[in-house]
């Protein structure tokens, strides 16, 4: 296993999908925020994706780290990595952990997904 700085990654549509449904917990884990707030969590673990080398890799899963989603309406959200999760036809995820702020973007109009991370735990895709 390899802990790198800061590391952007991409995942291509239809495996940010298949792997959330996948892996996601039906009932998501309920954690306190650093302020004393609740949020729910998705409750996995890591996600395969490809790093800017262009190898296969898998991401664990903490608390820096976020999907940026980029719409083909225009303009991106940002959601951390551990809020992320779909509900039938659409994405759903939150912007803080402090202050909430859910958004949610329809799988339709998903155009292209980047992961940023920081002090990220990976290791190659066997």
């Amino acid at each position: 296993m390899v802990v790198t700085g800061c590391s952007s990654y991409t995942v291509s549509k239809e495996s940010f999908v298949n792997q959330l449904q996948q892996n996601q917990s039906i009932e998501r884990e309920h954690n306190e925020s650093s302020v004393g707030l609740g949020y729910d969590s998705n409750g996995i673990e890591k996600i395969k994706c490809i790093d800017k080398n262009g190898n296969e890799v898998w991401l664990y899963g903490g608390k820096n780290i976020n999907f940026k989603i980029a719409k083909l309406s225009g303009g991106s959200a940002t959601m951390y990595f551990d809020t992320v999760y779909i509900k039938n036809d659409t994405v759903y995820g939150l912007v803080s952990r402090i202050v909430g702020g859910k958004r949610k973007i329809a799988l339709t109009d998903i155009a292209a997904i980047k992961i940023n991370a920081e002090e990220a735990k990976t290791e190659p895709v066997n």
